[in-house]
């Protein structure tokens, strides 16, 4: 079975591959009207630069899972830390000692970062020569132990999982499942609202036009009582955007410092029409019931893979039994390879959704030049390819092309 899933891996990356490397956006001729999007040679070499780093990247993320397991780490690490905490290493399934786990955790979660921090580093110093990236190393790393500390709060659900299987060998996935939801909903809904704040710093927009023209387009669109807040983004990056999220009190409309000094207010009110989109048609609850049942999906194949997985390990010794922590990483690359395997359907989702918020911002904004033109914009000053090659868009694009949406815009009627 992993031998097969590395093979599903392998070809789709010899595929994939060429497409990141060759494939290359057609420059158009002289601008002709402002709607036709000007590429530059300089921005096809910055796209084609980060198909390359982000294919080699998804494949080394898990051919490292893989290589973890398969040349023995994860078993010498668990013998070795049950060694170092003087603990007896189980030979039958057993809910894992919970120090051992935290440990081995954390272990695990380190040799992860340092394993994918080259092609960190590659998309750092591909954003910082083109111009966008504006962290400095120190602010970088410290993005990277953030992310680290706010993974440590899993470890008890981790356990918890363990402690399911052991329960309830035949339906944990089903108890799994049932307390992964309220997990969920904390992504989808509060976490930008808690979390974010760990990374940006945010201030009211100050009285102005602009923000009177928002909390006027907030109210056409049908959010009402809300507030407007500048994330510091700049300090990141110089790439634009804008989001609509929280609940009740918490409800704001967030700018990006980045577009308030680089796009004219008709374009601004444009983009910000589009993310009320998301939140007035409730998208993020349409994600929401996606990841639920999706999660639940996943559950119940790996209810029925994790046996035929254990087996395979126990026959090449580098796991004794279900419960064995050495057998971990092998769920994280079940998990990892069925995230990719997805993406064609769930990014065919968020491109409706993404349609469906144009189509509201069009409504009621009836700025549909300046829509139009704000996607020109991403195009030439972002150096997103306004028309990608047709598989990569199917497999990883989120949203319609530059070139749909610029169309779209244009002949949408008010």
């Amino acid at each position: 079975m992993k031998r097969q899933w590395v093979r599903v891996l392998v070809c789709l990356f010899l595929i994939l591959l060429p497409c990141f490397v060759f494939a290359q956006a057609p420059v158009p001729p002289l601008r002709i009207d402002p709607f036709t999007p000007h590429i530059p040679a300089r921005a096809i070499a910055y796209q084609r630069l980060h198909r390359v780093i982000n294919l080699t990247g998804i494949a080394w993320s898990i051919g490292g899972l893989w290589l973890f397991i398969r040349l023995g780490v994860s078993t010498r690490l668990r013998t070795t830390l049950y060694r170092l905490l003087k603990r007896p290493l189980p030979q039958e399934e057993s809910t894992p000692t919970f120090r051992v786990l935290a440990l081995y955790s954390v272990v695990f979660l380190v040799i992860v970062r340092l394993w994918s921090l080259p092609f960190g580093l590659a998309n750092r110093a591909v954003e910082a020569h083109y111009g966008f990236g504006r962290q400095s190393l120190g602010g970088y790393f410290a993005d990277i132990l953030m992310g680290l500390l706010l993974e440590l709060p899993l470890i008890p659900l981790v356990w918890g999982g363990y402690w399911l299987f052991v329960r309830s060998p035949r339906h944990w996935w089903q108890w799994a499942w049932g307390l992964l939801t309220p997990l969920l909903l904390f992504q989808f809904v509060i976490q930008p609202v808690v979390i974010s704040p760990l990374y940006n710093h945010y201030t009211p927009l100050p009285e102005s036009p602009l923000r009177q023209d928002i909390l006027a387009l907030a109210s056409r669109a049908g959010i009402p009582e809300t507030r407007v807040f500048v994330e510091d983004t700049s300090k990141r990056t110089a790439h634009v955007n804008a989001y609509v999220i929280g609940l009740g009190m918490s409800r704001r409309i967030v700018l990006n410092d980045t577009g308030l000094k680089e796009l004219p207010k008709d374009e601004m009110l444009a983009m910000v029409g589009h993310e009320m989109g998301h939140y007035v048609e409730g998208h993020i609850w349409i994600f929401f019931v996606c990841s639920v049942f999706g999660a639940g999906f996943f559950l119940w194949f790996l209810a029925k893979v994790l046996p035929l997985q254990t087996k395979r390990l126990y026959r090449l010794g580098f796991v004794t039994h279900t419960t064995d922590l050495a057998g971990l990483p092998s769920i994280l690359l079940t998990i990892s390879l069925f995230l990719l395997i997805q993406y064609p359907v769930i990014n065919l989702t968020s491109r409706y959704l993404e349609h469906r918020a144009d189509a509201f911002a069009l409504r009621v904004t009836h700025l549909n030049e300046a829509a139009a033109r704000l996607q020109v914009g991403f195009a030439e000053r972002d150096f997103i390819d306004p028309d990608p090659p047709r598989i990569l868009h199917l497999w990883f694009g989120t949203h319609p092309t530059i070139k749909e949406r610029i169309e779209f815009a244009l002949t949408e009627k008010e």
